[in-house]
């Protein structure tokens, strides 16, 4: 079955912008860099500490609308990407910016531990210990936040793995108040290695497109062997969980055509359908792994913010 090779046809726009950059431009998307934090009218941005369950101090960045400063909102967790070994708070800080803007959201933006440093499993034990707090009274008190009316996690690709298993989890748990919604941006939810027998037929970008731009199948293997997660482990490859029932009420996917990890978006996306879960799903043909991130100025850049940026206001209506 190769019924999605058509979306990996390159984008027009992707063929051109290179061609208009001044000699000398580097494209800035990932890296490790902490900056200060900008000002920005209409938004109160706040960074502060959460510790983690080995006592580590997990930075992290909330952004709320300054003029909803004394109502309580709904929460959105964002978890950047970036193979789980680069990308900061300032990945994806436009992002979030732009979705507590526009959004009655607050946003948290986290910076958890980073491979090789920190493998498998702190940056996800990180993030779950970030949504446990904000879960709590203390969390909702410091954030301000009211979760019944939306409790969202997402994130982009490494981010959207990470979600996919502190999902999994946190219905097993029982954690409280549950999740409502869920943000998949170019997310990978299965090691190549681990491909369930049942869905190998219906997993097949990471070979086909294995030298797209952006994410090779040489890179995903490079990061996950800096990761140093088994690719059976559930919270690696969540597409061999037995259950997604009740993961959440509503799940969002930002899937690129031109990406080796389309095919586990597309699937999972039918999985929690078939789980009884909303789901609304936007395919942007031709465009590599997380285009947005290096290519923001782009129009389909653009126009894929203020996709976004409607998902979150569906996820919390």
């Amino acid at each position: 079955m190769a019924e999605h090779r058509y979306l990996a046809e390159p984008h027009p726009e992707w063929i051109e912008f290179p061609k208009n950059l001044p000699p000398g431009t580097r494209i800035v998307g990932m890296s490790r860099d902490r900056l200060p934090v900008t000002p920005q009218q209409g938004l109160d941005i706040d960074e502060f500490d959460i510790t983690a369950r080995d006592g580590f101090s997990i930075r992290v960045r909330s952004y709320r609308r300054s003029s909803a400063t004394a109502e309580p909102l709904a929460l959105f967790i964002y978890m950047h990407g970036g193979g789980y070994v680069t990308g900061s708070l300032e990945t994806d800080d436009s992002t979030c910016r732009a979705t507590a803007a526009e959004v009655p959201v607050v946003v948290l933006n986290v910076e958890y531990r980073l491979a090789p440093e920190n493998k498998f499993p702190c940056g996800f034990e990180d993030c779950f210990d970030v949504v446990r707090w904000a879960a709590s009274k203390d969390g909702q008190d410091r954030l301000a936040t009211k979760l019944d009316k939306g409790f969202v996690l997402g994130g982009t690709s490494a981010g959207a793995n990470f979600t996919a298993g502190i999902a999994h989890l946190a219905v097993q748990e029982g954690l409280s108040p549950p999740l409502t919604g869920l943000v998949f941006l170019a997310g990978s939810f299965c090691h190549p290695d681990a491909r369930p027998e049942k869905y190998r037929d219906r997993i097949l970008s990471v070979d086909e497109v294995g030298d797209a731009p952006g994410l090779s199948r040489r890179l995903i293997d490079y990061f996950a062997e800096k990761y140093g997660a088994p690719p059976t482990d559930k919270r690696l490859s969540p597409l061999l969980f037995d259950s997604r029932a009740g993961i959440a009420s509503k799940a969002y996917f930002a899937v690129c055509g031109w990406d080796p990890r389309r095919d586990e978006a597309l699937l999972l996306d039918e999985l929690l359908r078939e789980a009884g879960i909303a789901t609304r799903r936007l395919v942007y043909p031709g465009l590599p792994h997380g285009f947005w991130t290096s290519c923001p100025d782009l129009p389909v850049s653009k126009a894929w913010l203020r996709d976004l940026l409607e998902g979150v206001r569906w996820l919390v209506e």
